[in-house]
């Protein structure tokens, strides 16, 4: 794995940890209440997207147990849904998603550091 991807896939973690944190004390409802940590946690998940978005095929098809397309996706989503965005799917996404994500990207590092 080049030295790009690596650093993009630092940054994923760096990203969905900070999500996870915003949330870490705080219930769906307060979540689906507060216009900051919803706009807080979409902007970690847009960049875990782009981020995403630029890791090399290779390096994808290397680790394709990580869902590219679905968290690139998900990015588009948010981005170009803006005015429609499900609450409840940015909740559930960040709660369920990002907590195996972060260890599946931690690992690679891991490996590739080996």
């Amino acid at each position: 794995m080049g030295n790009e991807d690596r650093i993009r896939i630092l940054h994923m973690i760096d990203a969905a940890v900070e999500a996870l944190s915003f949330i870490d004390d705080v219930d769906k409802k307060i979540f689906s209440q507060s216009r900051i940590l919803i706009l807080s946690v979409i902007k970690d998940i847009e960049i875990i997207g782009e981020a995403a978005s630029k890791i090399s095929e290779e390096t994808k098809l290397l680790y394709s147990e990580i869902p590219w397309k679905d968290i690139v996706g998900m990015r588009n989503r948010l981005i170009h849904g803006y005015f429609d965005v499900n609450i409840n799917l940015v909740w559930n996404t960040t709660k369920n998603n990002l907590p195996p994500l972060i260890k599946s990207l931690k690992e690679i590092i891991t490996k590739e550091n080996e």
